[in-house]
């Protein structure tokens, strides 16, 4: 990544926190340090002011100092600054439909704790909640982390969300977390704040942040699990729309000969890419015998399915190429709406069926872009699989922590 800063700082004193936010994203933007004179030049601050703020930012442990090095030829020597991972921690969890899970990412939002716990729907909002606190508390504790190094803790969630209220309003599969306020509640709970993102949008931070596949500054994360969902990227933001809900496709089809909606349309994405959708096209074709019993047994019978494919099942065959060509036409519709350079994959759902699906993209994605020959899409699997979401919510609150913002001038 570039060294360029996207941010320039101010010298003014009433916003140090801000220009400290400037240095930390500067430094993470560069894969080998930067000096002070050169971070000083990268964000427009005084050399003083860079002086001040990275010997606060040492003592705190925030940053580290590199090996002296001497330029080549003439030049005083430089001393590197780089990011401490283990200067600041944050927690992200997921709550989808098909399962909990929980993640403990360090500053350079590498995963150094992970738990997954299955998720009673039948459960009241606040008996999860409750069991989530103490799980956080738990993988914290067994994680070895100091306590005062965890920022916060984020939270991934389907929409439709209130992020003003830090509300979850009426996620579709999770009919009795209606109106629930999750970061209130954790937050009395943890004793830390807490960050609610929907969860196709944490998954696309997650990526930014940390991942390998959505440098790019315009990108989008195709989210598949429970629900269908995209994650858009655009000029290097993640779009949230106005009620931060944007990215539910949920409703776009991709197949006029697919499954009546309950909307009136045919063959939309959350009906046909869901893993229902992918299992109820499996029994139809006798690819799979029956539907699963429980929702346990969804997840397992996506693998079974792939490996009836693998094995050459004409039926299996036949459900796994009707997958690729609908997600062809969800990625086509997407990069020609948000002229992204990359869509990468992620979710519960396509963990188990990625195997089988990503290799026969590329055929079926050869024609029907709006762009030239020179402007290639690329198409990939997330950096994280399933837990994409869980550990863009915590680089979330890293993000919020150490992130230049608008926010951070409040007075």
């Amino acid at each position: 990544m570039s060294g360029t800063a996207a941010w320039r700082g101010s010298s003014v004193a009433r916003v140090a926190d801000f220009n400290l936010a400037v240095l930390i994203d500067t430094i993470r933007r560069s894969e080998s340090g930067l000096s002070r004179v050169e971070l000083a030049s990268a964000t427009g601050l005084t050399q003083q002011a860079v002086s001040g703020i990275t010997r606060r930012a040492l003592a705190s442990g925030l940053l580290l100092e590199g090996e002296r090095q001497q330029p080549n030829g003439r030049g005083k020597p430089r001393t590197p600054l780089h990011l401490n991972p283990a200067g600041a921690y944050a927690v992200g969890a997921h709550i989808d439909p098909q399962g909990l899970t929980y993640v403990i990412a360090d500053l350079a939002g590498r995963v150094v704790a992970r738990s997954a716990r299955e998720l009673d729907r039948d459960a009241e909002p606040d008996d999860v909640m409750a069991g989530m606190a103490v799980e956080i508390d738990r993988l914290v504790s067994s994680s070895g982390i100091p306590r005062d190094r965890v920022v916060g803790v984020g939270v991934a969630s389907p929409g439709p969300v209130d992020l003003g209220r830090g509300m979850i309003v009426s996620p579709p599969h999770l009919p009795r977390w209606r109106d629930v306020r999750v970061t209130t509640e954790l937050a009395r709970r943890t004793s830390l704040p807490v960050i609610l993102d929907k969860d196709v949008a944490a998954a696309a931070v997650g990526e930014r942040w940390a991942g390998t596949t959505m440098h790019s500054a315009d990108s989008a994360f195709l989210y598949m699990s429970t629900g269908v969902g995209v994650g858009i990227v655009a000029g290097g933001s993640v779009l949230r729309g106005r009620t931060g809900n944007a990215g539910d496709v949920g409703h776009l089809s991709v197949d006029s000969a697919g499954f009546h909606c309950p909307c009136g349309l045919r063959g939309c994405l959350a009906g046909v890419l869901s893993t229902d959708g992918i299992l109820a096209d499996a029994v139809a074709d006798g690819a799979l015998p029956s539907a699963p019993a429980t929702r346990e047994a969804a997840l397992p019978m996506l693998t079974t399915l792939v490996e009836r494919y693998e094995a050459g099942s004409p039926a299996a065959t036949a459900t796994i190429e009707r997958a690729a060509a609908r997600l062809a036409v969800a990625i086509r519709t997407i990069a020609n709406i948000t002229d992204a350079q990359v869509v990468a994959i992620g979710g519960m759902t396509w963990a188990r069926v990625s195997d089988a699906i990503m290799p026969l993209l590329d055929g079926l994605l050869a024609a029907g872009l709006a762009r030239g020959p020179d402007v290639p899409l690329r198409v990939t699997t997330s950096a994280f699989g399933e837990d994409a979401a869980a550990i863009g919510t915590a680089c979330l609150v890293l993000d919020d922590a150490f992130m230049p913002s608008a926010g951070t001038f409040a007075l």
